[in-house]
């Protein structure tokens, strides 16, 4: 049985002073997921944990890691109910992920992904082009327009 540990796929920046962090394997919200369980805590990880400040600005950053945790968790549910076939509670986790943390790029290619298998393209072509301008080499909104190009320029010869 496969473990999947998540990290923070993304970095995240202090919405004082702008730093970047990049948190670390063993940092809050590290969970675990083995093979395809159904991931059942929905709450930040570590409500209790010890505050983390900024390191330049010394701002409480908390907050802001437990509403990026919550994100994480709900692509991650997603994914899950993908795996299942359960497209709308899928489409329904991802967009609360999108709620909580807009700017990530493979939280808009799964919603592009999700679209795209109910049948909605339109859709899925603006989420798609929504990841990337978040993150211009996404792998799979690259190659998720590319094949809807061919399919459209198949369809036209």
């Amino acid at each position: 049985m496969a473990i999947i540990e998540y990290l923070y796929e993304t970095t995240m920046k202090c919405p004082v002073c702008g730093a970047i962090y990049r948190p670390t394997k063993g940092s809050r919200g590290t969970g675990k997921n083995e093979g395809d369980k159904e991931i059942t805590n929905a709450q930040c990880p570590m409500p209790h944990a010890p505050s983390i400040t900024c390191k330049r600005c010394k701002v409480d950053l908390s907050d802001l890691l437990c509403l990026h945790d919550q994100a994480i968790w709900d692509h991650r549910q997603a994914l899950y109910l993908l795996s299942q076939g359960r497209y709308s509670e899928a489409t329904a986790h991802n967009n609360q992920a999108i709620a909580l943390y807009s700017s990530n790029a493979d939280f808009h290619a799964l919603a592009g992904k999700l679209w795209a298998l109910q049948g909605e393209f339109r859709e899925a072509i603006a989420s798609w082009q929504q990841a990337l301008k978040f993150d211009p080499e996404n792998a799979i909104a690259c190659d998720c327009l590319q094949m809807i190009q061919l399919m459209a320029k198949n369809h036209q010869t």
